[in-house]
């Protein structure tokens, strides 16, 4: 008892004798909308740190939403444009904010959501034109620029391959990151979105470039990610909820159709575009918390510390993720006690630009004293209690654990089917054509076409309903049949409708044999 008693007088002494903090979730209103940080335990992470404001993570995109309430105090100042060569890299797009958001939306604000690294600073960069296009020079450029102004961390959600077919373009842009790799700069690519044995172009010969696939919220490759051994390491990617811009921008404007438009200030994205920020948010955590490491230990710990999917599935590309999905907590070094410099929850009443020091080490310094007192007198009542009533206890008997309760996830879309037609009490025509699937993240099936109209989509509701297939339209393609020509048409989908090879801006004849593109799905006439 006196050993008990002594244990008991020595608590107060071992807590405090360590650095304590509340580990909890933050405050902002939409954070159980983003699963990808349970999967990743960010909570966990923040334990060791939220980032450094000295280290930065340079976005090169379409721009940045410059006054997004989610990311205005996280961005820096001295951003830049190189589509209209100018210091304002506002973004026109929508696809840069959406990437910042993923890297460093402000924690514990009470606004919309939370970024991996929320305490790190974005240099934001403009390198793509209102529809989602840049040249590659100007890629390059942007890649020198955020070296020469000290970016840690260089995102490059723009495709692994970024320019196919471009052989002299490409060479600009590879040189660009060598010299941001001579810099002290790790560069972190996104793997893209065809759903193929990744051909990399960039960084093929490169293995000091984070090369990123994307998975789902059960650890598996995305549908339509691209794989293979060029991928270096693997993270989320499908539905990611992260910023848009406040502003109206091409993906939230009357040039997509309405089913195909975003929303404004926040919406969900799907991509290896959202997978390689989460792996750029950590790359930037790792740098805060170990200010002596280079970037090639930064990636070492990140490649060394993921956790190994390959065994979840036995489709072959499961086993070309790279190293595995990243751990940012282990890659950290493992569980801790919670959030080092997690900011505190900003009271209602507060005011958009009011300080963010932390007091979390204070208040939580009185209130262990308080507690420890309390567990002291408590304690010691409670042996002396039972000193004199003992009763037997059943031996092995553990502590309850807690168990959290489940995340409530977005849906992830269910694999592609086709929708019969309604039954009828008369016969149905018959087939006078098929769609085989050739290549794509949808596996190989047919689709027999009958009646005058078949549309092609990502919606439940299209004849042909490839769902599987995240960068096609909800109605992506119509295909007509008059009874004397079929031809094909786009309808207005957002990445345009091929046939053997061309891009259809008009209806044109199908014939037997020809292949049509529609989003990263290959499908062949018979």
């Amino acid at each position: 008892m006196i050993q008990r008693i002594f244990a008991i007088l020595l608590l107060p002494l071992l807590l405090t004798s360590a650095t304590v903090h509340a580990q909890s979730e933050p405050n902002d209103p939409r954070y159980s909308e983003q699963w990808a940080l349970q999967t990743l335990r960010a909570t966990c992470a923040w334990g060791y740190t939220i980032g450094r404001a000295d280290v930065t993570v340079a976005v090169i995109d379409s721009g940045v939403d410059m006054g997004h309430p989610d990311l205005v105090d996280r961005l820096r100042t001295d951003g830049a444009d190189f589509i209209d060569n100018d210091n304002d890299p506002s973004d026109q797009h929508g696809h840069g904010t959406n990437v910042a958001g993923v890297v460093a939306a402000t924690i514990n604000n009470a606004e919309g959501i939370t970024g991996l690294a929320p305490g790190v600073a974005i240099l934001p960069i403009r390198v793509m034109n209102a529809r989602g296009f840049g040249p590659d020079h100007a890629i390059a450029e942007g890649i020198r620029y955020a070296a020469d102004r000290g970016s840690q961390v260089i995102n490059l959600s723009l495709g692994a391959t970024l320019s196919i077919g471009a052989e002299e373009e490409a060479v600009i842009v590879s040189d660009a990151i060598r010299y941001a790799q001579s810099q002290g700069a790790l560069v972190v690519v996104a793997a893209g979105n065809d759903f193929i044995d990744l051909p990399n172009a960039i960084v093929g010969d490169n293995p000091d470039v984070l090369v990123v696939a994307a998975t789902d919220d059960r650890d598996l490759k995305a549908p339509f990610s691209n794989f293979g051994e060029q991928i270096s390491i693997a993270a989320p990617g499908i539905y990611i909820l992260s910023t848009m811009p406040t502003y109206e921008v091409y993906l939230t404007s009357d040039a997509l159709p309405p089913d195909e438009r975003f929303e404004p200030n926040y919406d969900y994205m799907s991509g290896t575009s959202q997978a390689a920020p989460f792996v750029s948010a950590l790359a930037a955590l790792v740098f805060s918390a170990n200010p002596d490491w280079d970037a090639q230990q930064v990636a070492q710990a990140i490649r060394a510390n993921a956790v190994d999917v390959s065994n979840l599935s036995d489709r072959p590309e499961q086993q070309l993720l790279g190293e595995g999905r990243i751990d940012p907590c282990a890659s950290l070094g493992g569980a801790a006690a919670g959030p080092d410099d997690l900011p505190p929850p900003a009271a209602p009443s507060r005011s958009p630009g009011g300080s963010r020091t932390p007091a979390l080490a204070v208040i939580g310094t009185v209130s262990l004293m308080l507690i420890c007192l309390f567990v002291i007198l408590f304690g010691m009542l409670v042996l002396v209690i039972r000193s004199v009533t003992r009763k037997p206890q059943p031996a092995g008997v553990s502590a309850p654990v807690y168990t959290p309760p489940p995340v409530v996830q977005p849906p992830i879309p269910s694999p592609a089917q086709t929708i019969p037609p309604p039954a009828s009490a008369t016969a149905q025509p018959a087939p006078w054509g098929t769609l085989v699937i050739v290549s794509g993240p949808t596996p190989p099936q047919s689709f027999p076409l009958s009646g005058s109209e078949i549309v092609i989509g990502r919606s439940h509701e299209s004849t042909v309903a490839l769902q599987n297939d995240a960068t096609m339209s909800r109605r992506h393609a119509i295909i007509r049949n008059n009874g004397q020509s079929v031809t094909l048409e786009d309808a207005m989908s957002t990445h345009g409708t091929y046939l053997n090879g061309q891009r259809v801006t008009a209806p044109v004849p199908v014939r037997r044999g020809d292949v049509m593109q529609v989003g990263q799905t290959s499908l062949r006439f018979d």
